[in-house]
């Protein structure tokens, strides 16, 4: 298997394992967006400084991104949250899922966390809601 599809689904996984397939796509779609972004500089050029530089769980290796790296899942629901996070990075990387156009997503609660740590939100614009996230791009 392709090494970045299987570092895209890792990072799908570990962000977000838990949540529903859209919110999966959306995750995998943030990744794609910052990497065609043309803005190396603040989110990296390659799959691997992007999800270095802006991902919770590989950055801080989560328990869940420890999961996907492992292949060893807790339980049934696990694996197939796993299945569905490759199945969304394998169809954003072949082009059978369109990616949204977000390169940010916060809840609300997250949002004026980013505003107190400087999130320059006057800079961006909202591309949609995905549900509980709110996401944006420049």
């Amino acid at each position: 298997m392709d090494n970045e599809l299987l570092q895209l689904a890792h990072l799908i996984y570990g962000e977000a394992g838990g949540e529903d397939l859209e919110t999966k796509k959306m995750v995998g779609s943030t990744v794609i967006n910052r990497i065609n972004s043309g803005r190396a500089k603040e989110f990296g050029g390659s799959l691997e400084e992007v999800a270095q530089k802006g991902y919770y769980a590989v950055s801080k290796n989560s328990k869940m991104y420890q999961q996907a790296v492992s292949g060893k899942f807790p339980d049934k629901s696990s694996e197939t949250a796993w299945k569905q996070s490759l199945a969304v990075a394998s169809g954003l990387v072949k082009g059978t899922i369109k990616p949204s156009s977000g390169m940010f997503y916060f809840t609300d609660k997250e949002a004026k966390q980013q505003k107190k740590v400087g999130f320059k939100f006057d800079q961006v614009k909202e591309t949609g809601k995905v549900g509980k996230y709110n996401t944006y791009s420049y």
